[in-house]
């Protein structure tokens, strides 16, 4: 088996993985009523948006770098990187707007901040899907071009281009697309951190009592939501930062051909933060374990038991 069947198999994976738990994680949420507030609401269009990037993007590389050369015609590969970029920045977006929900709660508002859904916060999340647009739309306008790489058998950007003026296009991208969303997220996760802390250590030292410990319970609960948000991030980010350092070495680095093998391992890395998020919830949240199990029995496809529902 050669090296792009290897990594087409990965594709597959992720596909076989990553479709069936994202749709889990909608279903689950839309059908439990517990978990209709902004917080569960941003998970499910997170696991919305990793769909679709398997369906328009993955699903479509696996038969093409398997054969080794590109099988859907000029269009859809020009497409196929615009939806790469598209739910890159829509993924982002996401995690600004989780970050953001658990700063409300934990740091500027713990006292009223329900997460309840409401017309402007639905406005505000729909924007998630909208602002990428014209962001992602700027190589179809003549500005850095999506072009077919025979090399890895799909359409990317024009990485072989190197100029002050490429150069500078590419560092704003990358100001705008990656350092500075990151910088808002460490700094919303920095805040929830230190005031979750700073609220638990005051309830400590209080008399116990019932309303007390409910309190500490709540706060405990949105610490952990903190930590579950933090994992998330750090493994989009792990997952995308080979992929963005293979671009940089590509863009500044002249006179290296950059071999296939590294921009198609990159890459398949990339996509791998799209079936991770189902993961991490089944081992995170057990609420959310819990509903799942619920839910595939009320289907017939998990037998009822007596037993707690700890698994």
């Amino acid at each position: 088996m050669s090296f792009p069947q290897v990594i087409a198999a990965f594709h597959a994976l992720f596909d076989v993985i990553g479709l069936p738990g994202n749709f889990l994680v909608i279903v689950t949420i839309v059908l439990e009523s517990r978990f209709h507030v902004m917080r569960y609401i941003l998970l499910a269009s997170l696991a919305l948006s990793d769909s679709l990037l398997l369906v328009l993007v993955n699903s479509l590389r696996i038969k093409s770098i398997a054969q080794e050369k590109w099988l859907y015609g000029q269009t859809m590969c020009y497409l196929n990187p615009f939806f790469v970029r598209y739910f890159y920045i829509n993924t982002v977006l996401h995690l600004v707007a989780v970050s953001y929900d658990r700063y409300l709660a934990i740091v500027k508002s713990p006292l009223t901040y329900d997460g309840t859904i409401t017309k402007t916060r639905i406005v505000l999340s729909g924007l998630i899907w909208i602002i990428p647009i014209p962001l992602s739309i700027g190589p179809f306008l003549g500005w850095r071009k999506y072009v077919y790489n025979p090399v890895v058998s799909f359409c990317e950007q024009e990485w072989a281009v190197q100029s002050d003026s490429t150069a500078g296009h590419f560092i704003v991208l990358s100001t705008a697309m990656l350092i500075a969303p990151f910088v808002v997220i460490v700094f919303l996760n920095g805040s929830v951190y230190k005031a979750a802390r700073r609220q638990i250590n005051a309830i400590e030292v209080q008399v116990g009592g019932p309303q007390q410990q409910e309190i500490a319970s709540r706060r405990l609960r949105d610490r952990k939501a903190a930590v579950d948000v933090t994992i998330i991030i750090a493994t989009f980010l792990l997952c995308y930062l080979p992929l963005w350092i293979t671009g940089i070495c590509r863009q500044f680095v002249p006179g290296i051909d950059f071999p296939a093998e590294a921009v198609l391992a990159t890459m398949c890395i990339f996509f791998l933060s799209a079936v991770c998020n189902p993961i991490i919830y089944s081992i995170r949240k057990r609420e959310f374990r819990k509903a799942v199990k619920k839910m595939l029995r009320k289907v017939g496809v998990c037998q009822d038991s007596n037993e707690n529902d700890i698994f």
